[in-house]
């Protein structure tokens, strides 16, 4: 649910849990792409119980939280993590306003350590996994996984052995 706000006083309300996500839509009716991106905004509220969606209403002008943040352009997306701003987007962009919910966003825990977690034998700790070994995959896998200076020694090395036997 996408809640409206007009103060600082009112957001106060929404941003006292200093790690959940916020995002507040700096909007007005006579904004076309305002009201393109509208159905997206309410979507992502409606599918992220999480995170506080607020939308402020900038029709009749700028006001105190439009100030606050120097919102320029409509629309504007802020994001906060609790009082602090994370992540900024100006103008109508499904797709990153999309991404940046759910790189901020974090799902409701029941717990401390809630993964699934990884046992010294490299399998997950309550669903056993089969291994089949295949020396192809496992070299390529291992070469592409392999951090570039690494790579650079190891042709490196190979070189200076080859011109050395010849």
């Amino acid at each position: 649910m996408v809640a409206e706000i007009s103060t600082k006083a009112d957001l106060e309300k929404y941003t006292s849990d200093a790690s959940k996500l916020t995002v507040i839509d700096f909007t007005a009716s006579w904004c076309p792409p305002c009201q393109a991106i509208k159905p997206v905004f309410e979507t992502l509220a409606n599918d992220n119980d999480n995170v506080n969606f607020l939308k402020v209403d900038l029709s009749e002008g700028s006001n105190e939280l439009a100030s606050a943040y120097s919102v320029t352009a409509r629309p504007t997306f802020v994001f906060l993590v609790g009082t602090e701003e994370v992540h900024r987007i100006r103008g109508a962009n499904p797709a990153a306003l999309k991404s940046t919910v759910a790189q901020y966003a974090k799902p409701a825990s029941s717990g401390a350590f809630s993964g699934q977690g990884r046992t010294l034998s490299g399998k997950g700790g309550s669903s056993p996994s089969t291994f089949t070994y295949n020396a192809s995959n496992s070299l390529t896998a291992a070469w592409s996984n392999m951090n570039p200076q690494v790579k650079v020694l190891i042709v490196l090395c190979a070189a200076y052995v080859y011109f050395w036997l010849i």
